[in-house]
């Protein structure tokens, strides 16, 4: 797995690919949780490259939104694959977690407009 990071205005966009797993979650929640701990408050996770997520993988995207949440922070994940959209919605993530179709709208929600 490939974690990209890249500050937008005051926004850190994280950007995974490949496969989100038991084996690759770790390192991911390690990279988040640390973005959070450096003083990030306004975390983007585009996952248009991820294929696949576990239960592993889940548990950071909710680590990392509680985190946020509870320091008054802002967490939205962008551009979920169908299949992986489809693991969200049966876990309910989806009502408890801002999650939106592309790059360019959770920017927008943030306040922040996409380069041109």
């Amino acid at each position: 797995m490939q974690i990209q990071e890249q500050k937008q205005a005051d926004v850190m966009i994280v950007t995974i690919d490949d496969h989100l797993d038991t084996a690759a979650a770790p390192g991911f929640e390690q990279r988040l949780l640390g973005l959070i701990d450096g003083g990030e408050r306004k975390v983007l996770v585009d996952c248009g490259p991820l294929e696949y997520v576990n239960s592993a993988g889940l548990k950071v995207f909710l680590l990392a939104a509680k985190k946020l949440e509870t320091i008054g922070g802002q967490f939205i994940i962008c551009s979920l694959a169908p299949s992986v959209l489809m693991i969200f919605e049966m876990i309910g993530f989806t009502r408890i977690m801002k999650i939106l179709p592309s790059r360019e709208e959770a920017l927008r929600e943030f306040g922040t407009t996409a380069p041109a």
